[in-house]
């Protein structure tokens, strides 16, 4: 499994991350022995989900935030020097050669080991895929690119998260042998008390709290939500938004609430970690997810729900809108109709979400669903590889 440059300074919730821990940590109980790698240092975001005493490739958090600032020359050489020390951690890894499956997080990871290793690979590809579509205006590097993908046809089983993500895959020639979406801890992810979660997080009980969680970029359109929050401060009375997360549009955003007159009523939290984020959900009236580009699946979305938090999405998470109909969306940048549900939803008129659905993504049966994807995968000869 791969690691986020720089989280948490570079990202909010790892959901990739925290998805194939949740996967390694389930399969034990079907009876599967599991060694979990992880390919960045240990960072606190894994406090309470370690249990499986994982391996960390000892590399610095500071040398990728160097890496990442660094000239365009500079900075390809710093990814290569880490992919490679990257690959070395993972292929001295002990036992690797006798693994029956080896699951790993995005293409890239599955495409770098193809080869290097005999078990089968299993790929869950969590992001976008977009980098993964021809350009159709270089032949050459179209034709690479489908050699790439050729190879990682033949020698992976890639599992898609959701059905739009399993189309685009398609679209790109990578079609998926599986679409199995992420699971979520219903022992953690559970309704609460409100007024004790904001006890315990040192909020007030008589505020009007609006969440945000997640990365902070441009395509989390989170501007968008404090222009809404801005026209609606003046019609509720101590309203707060809470922005959980970090990411490169932060200090954007922070100037943004100053511009917009209402930095006193929205709080930036860096970082929470994973096991400290019910409380948050627990505490909030609504959360919202303001995506402006597809989300190939949303585990803040099946979080909220699945701690009784009313929730506002827009028209870009559709495995969310599919499960749970009743969950009230709008278009990315339809600011008053973001206002009129933030209202409603201050007002506490808008309930929480049918969660009925919620138990099938329950980790022990997503688990299961690996399990019996990886029973269909053929231990290949050592250093063998098909496909060009």
């Amino acid at each position: 499994m791969r690691s986020q440059t720089g989280v948490p300074g570079r990202a909010g919730v790892p959901g990739g991350q925290i998805g194939m821990i949740q996967i390694a940590r389930a399969l034990p109980s079907l009876g599967a022995q599991v060694k979990l790698f992880v390919g960045g240092p240990r960072m606190a975001y894994f406090a309470g989900l370690d249990d499986l005493d994982p391996s960390y490739l000892r590399w610095p958090t500071w040398l990728d935030t160097a890496i990442a600032a660094a000239p365009g020359g500079v900075r390809t050489i710093g990814r290569r020097l880490r992919r490679r020390r990257w690959l070395a951690a993972v292929t001295a890894l002990p036992g690797l050669a006798d693994a029956d499956v080896i699951h790993v997080q995005g293409l890239e990871d599955a495409e770098a080991l193809i080869g290097r290793v005999s078990g089968p690979i299993v790929v869950t590809h969590w992001g976008r895929v977009g980098r993964w579509l021809p350009t159709g205006t270089d032949p050459r590097a179209d034709e690479l690119l489908a050699q790439r993908l050729g190879r990682i046809r033949a020698n992976a089983k890639i599992v898609a998260i959701g059905q739009a993500q399993a189309r685009a895959l398609a679209d790109a020639d990578l079609p998926p042998s599986a679409v199995i979406p992420p699971g979520i801890d219903l022992q953690h992810f559970t309704p609460g008390d409100r007024d004790d979660a904001r006890g315990m997080l040192g909020l007030p009980s008589d505020d009007k709290i609006v969440l945000y969680v997640g990365r902070l970029a441009g395509d989390k359109n989170v501007e968008t939500v404090l222009t809404a929050f801005a026209g609606i401060r003046g019609k509720v009375r101590n309203s707060r938004l809470l922005i959980v997360g970090d990411g490169p549009t932060r200090q954007d955003l922070q100037s943004a609430s100053i511009r917009l007159g209402i930095d006193e009523s929205v709080s930036f939290l860096r970082f929470v970690p994973h096991h400290r984020l019910p409380a948050y959900y627990q505490a909030a009236d609504v959360t919202v997810v303001p995506s402006n580009l597809l989300e190939t699946f949303c585990m803040v979305a099946l979080e909220a729900i699945a701690c009784g938090c009313p929730l506002i999405v827009t028209d870009q998470v559709p495995e969310i809108l599919n499960d749970f109909p009743d969950v009230p969306s709008v278009s990315p940048y339809d600011v008053a109709g973001y206002q009129e549900q933030l209202v409603t939803a201050l007002a506490g008129r808008l309930p929480p979400a049918d969660d009925a659905r919620v138990g099938e993504y329950a980790w022990s049966g997503i688990a299961r669903k690996y399990a019996d994807l990886y029973q269909t995968a053929h231990r290949r000869g050592s250093g063998h590889v098909t496909g060009r």
